[in-house]
């Protein structure tokens, strides 16, 4: 097994979870991301936001490892990515969820058993996760429609049932690729505040989207993204709606 750097653990120990520096990625001939360094904290809330075909997407596929870099340095969890080898990818991927732009379920499965499908991949037996399901259920709003299957579940519900799904293995990194598209603007505010709470349980959370008034849900940190490259904003915005 490929050794693990030492000190790329103590900063994951330390509470940083994402540490990209100078990292390039794209796909075949195209290079999307330039030069890019940018980092997300345990118990710290990110917006990234840039106009439409920016680069946004292709980050948060980066972050999830659905993505490897060209060059610079991808250090994610504590592993240097590039040096990592399959197990040890896999264990970075357990410890990430992510909401995609258009969630996809099993149509005729109930919201309650999507929800636990990563704990159902990990060997654990119903009797072990449902009232833990149930307090995610809860916790998103949608128990009322949690044994409806997901056909019958309006579009603001299906997006709490992904939040619900992404939350269910309890991972240290939340990534979300434009989770209010197609919302009503409280609906998606919503959202994105349901997403923020995980900083209380020391989640770090990536929100990719073109609304920057998302940054008035809750403190964050934003960055933009133009054409590839993203650059930190020079102070975070203050939430409105202090708590």
């Amino acid at each position: 097994m490929a050794r693990l750097n030492p000190t790329d653990l103590e900063l994951f120990e330390r509470g940083v979870l994402v540490r990209l520096a100078n990292v390039d990625a794209g796909y075949g001939a195209a290079t999307v991301l330039l030069g890019v360094d940018f980092e997300a904290r345990a118990g710290e809330v990110a917006l990234v936001t840039g106009p439409a075909a920016a680069g946004k997407t292709t980050l948060t596929h980066l972050l999830r490892l659905a993505l490897p870099s060209r060059s610079g340095r991808a250090l994610i969890m504590g592993v240097d990515v590039a040096r990592a080898n399959g197990r040890q990818l896999a264990e970075v991927k357990r410890k990430i969820g992510y909401v995609a732009e258009t969630p996809t379920f099993i149509e005729h499965w109930s919201a309650f058993d999507n929800i636990a499908m990563p704990l159902r991949m990990l060997g654990k037996k119903p009797r072990d996760y449902a009232e833990d399901v149930r307090e995610l259920v809860d916790f998103v709003g949608i128990g009322e429609a949690a044994d409806l299957a997901m056909e019958k579940l309006s579009g603001a519900e299906r997006r709490r049932a992904a939040i619900a799904r992404a939350l269910a293995a309890k991972p240290h990194l939340i990534l979300a690729d434009d989770p209010t598209a197609g919302m009503s603007p409280a609906d998606g505010r919503r959202v994105v505040k349901l997403l923020a709470e995980m900083r209380r349980v020391g989640a770090g959370v990536v929100i990719a989207s073109q609304d920057e008034s998302l940054a008035e849900c809750a403190p964050m940190d934003v960055w933009r993204i133009d054409r590839g490259r993203v650059a930190k904003a020079a102070a975070p915005l203050e939430a409105e709606a202090q708590e």
